[in-house]
């Protein structure tokens, strides 16, 4: 029953979030032009948000895989997260750089309105990192019960002598 919930709970997280995101960068048909550009910032920006977790996640997944862990439900959230962080951090710090080295100061190209964004894109990078590691919580299959057969754990027989 839990792993049902956290597939729905996951679902409706990562969905729920690009249903949300259209409702805030479409413009209503009054302020439409006609043509792509009315779409193209909802192109743009779930590919930051869900771009940027799924970087930190795949991240997450070759070093579990090199190292030989199983990953785990909360580190793919972390991971999520640290993709969200790293990745904001570089968009942001590249169009500073930008500004400094064209306009000679830092915030010129991005405006007053960058912490703001910055902070949107962290909380939404932190309910889609939630909802995916929800959704891999729900889909991982179940352990196997300890001391199910012959082994060398806590429940198995003493050996014998041959």
């Amino acid at each position: 029953m839990t792993r049902i919930a956290s597939l729905i709970a996951g679902v409706l997280l990562t969905a729920g979030l690009a249903v949300r995101l259209m409702d805030m960068t479409i413009p209503v048909p009054k302020y439409r032009k006609g043509d792509y550009t009315d779409f193209l910032f909802y192109g743009q920006t779930p590919l930051a948000i869900y771009g940027s977790v799924l970087l930190g996640v795949a991240a997450y997944w070759i070093r579990a895989n090199r190292t030989g862990q199983p990953p785990f439900a909360v580190g793919v959230f972390k991971a999520g997260i640290y993709g969200v962080l790293a990745v904001s951090i570089a968009f942001f710090g590249g169009i500073g750089l930008y500004s400094l080295a064209k306009y000679g100061s830092f915030a010129k190209a991005m405006g007053n309105l960058w912490g703001a964004l910055v902070m949107l894109w962290w909380i939404l990078g932190a309910l889609l990192s939630a909802g995916i590691a929800l959704l891999f919580y729900g889909l991982r299959s179940p352990a196997s019960p300890t001391g199910a057969g012959p082994g060398q754990g806590p429940q198995s027989p003493p050996p014998t002598a041959t």
